[in-house]
This record gives C-alpha cells, sequence and structure tokens, in this order.
C-alpha cells in the first residue's frame, strides 16, 4: 500500500518560541526592576533611620544647651553679676580713655576745622567696638563754613557716621561797615563716629 505525506492543517505552526523567550525578557527585566526597587527601598530606609537618630541627637543636644542658657541668665541676673558686669564695663571705659590720644584727635580736628568755625564743645562716649562718638558743637559764621567742616569730616578715613542734631542761627547784633547789617552765627551740633585707630603713626 502506497505512503502519502499529507498535511491537514489550515494555518503554519505558531512560533512558540518566540513568545517564550520575549515572556522570559520581560520577565528578567522585571525581575531586576523589582531588585533595583528593593535596593533602593532598603538605602532609603537605612538614610532615614539616621536622620531620624541625628534629629533626635539635636533635639536633646538644644534642649540641653537650652537648660544652660537658662541657667547662665539666672546666674546673670543676680545682683552680684550685674554689679561685675557694671565694673567689667567701667574698666573697660576707662582703659579706653587712658588709651585715647587726645592731642592727636585734637590736632586732627584743627586741620579740618575752618578759619570761620570754632569748636565750642566736644563731648566723648567710648563704644565697645572700639570707636569713640564725639558729640561737637561749632559755631560758624555761615551755613558754607560749617558744611565745609561737616564735609571734611566725611571725606576722612578716621571718621564715620557723622549726622546733623541741630542747626541753628544765632544773630549777633549789628555788623560795622560801609553798608551796616545784621550779623548772624550759625549754631550747630553734631555727632561723629571717631576711630582712633586708624589715626597715621
Amino acid at each position: 500500500m502506497a505512503e502519502f505525506d499529507l498535511n491537514l492543517s489550515t494555518r503554519p505552526f505558531p512560533a512558540y518560541r518566540v513568545i517564550n523567550l520575549a515572556m522570559l525578557v520581560v520577565l528578567v527585566v522585571l525581575a531586576l526592576f523589582s531588585v533595583w526597587q528593593a535596593s533602593g527601598f532598603v538605602q532609603f530606609s537605612a538614610r532615614a533611620r539616621s536622620i531620624r537618630n541625628d534629629e533626635q541627637s539635636a533635639r536633646v543636644e538644644a534642649e540641653a544647651l537650652g537648660k544652660h542658657l537658662t541657667a547662665l541668665e539666672k546666674g546673670l541676673d543676680r545682683p552680684e553679676a550685674a554689679a561685675k558686669l557694671n565694673e567689667i564695663g567701667f574698666l573697660n571705659s576707662l582703659i579706653a580713655r587712658r588709651e585715647l590720644s587726645w592731642t592727636k584727635m585734637f590736632a586732627t580736628l584743627e586741620q579740618m576745622v575752618p578759619e570761620k568755625v570754632h569748636l565750642v564743645s566736644l563731648s566723648p562716649e567710648f563704644r565697645p567696638e572700639g570707636a569713640v562718638m564725639l558729640r561737637i558743637q561749632v559755631q560758624g559764621k555761615s551755613v558754607t563754613d560749617v558744611s565745609n567742616f561737616v564735609h571734611a569730616l566725611e571725606l576722612s578715613p578716621v571718621f564715620a557716621d557723622i549726622k546733623v542734631s541741630v542747626e541753628q542761627k544765632r544773630s549777633t547784633g549789628p555788623v560795622q561797615g560801609p553798608s551796616p547789617s545784621q550779623g548772624t552765627d550759625i549754631d550747630v551740633n553734631l555727632t561723629a563716629n571717631y576711630f582712633p585707630q586708624k589715626e597715621s603713626r
């Protein structure tokens, strides 16, 4: 009897191997992605735990510093501590007064004062940062003369923060001359910070 090679299928056999290989690749990618996510979660958890520990340590340290500061403030509120601070401030003021060269300061001011401006009074106030605040009262024959003195102070490297506080005109009576007129003086009070350490030696 003769043998016949018959193919009874109406469609070609599907490529199951290709599909299985693609699914395997997808499964491997998902597994790697899951491993990466798990590793990131572990690292994030470790960092969060470290941050919580640091935050707790910082909070404990802040509370300890707050208690220490409170104890110091209570100690400074006592009368003997306040008296000691006043004594220290007084001694620092004496040291600053002793180190200040009055001769050099007056020589510097003398070079700046115009001919028609007179220095009426000078009162120093010693500041803790090393500056000396001078309260200066001057008298001039005109606003221009006094303005020149203020401008000279502003240009000087040893003076800063010049502020004019009071400016008033004062009549001095009739002025004798070809055409008699009423004389007027300008009284000005000002403050200026003086830095003796900037004086050239």
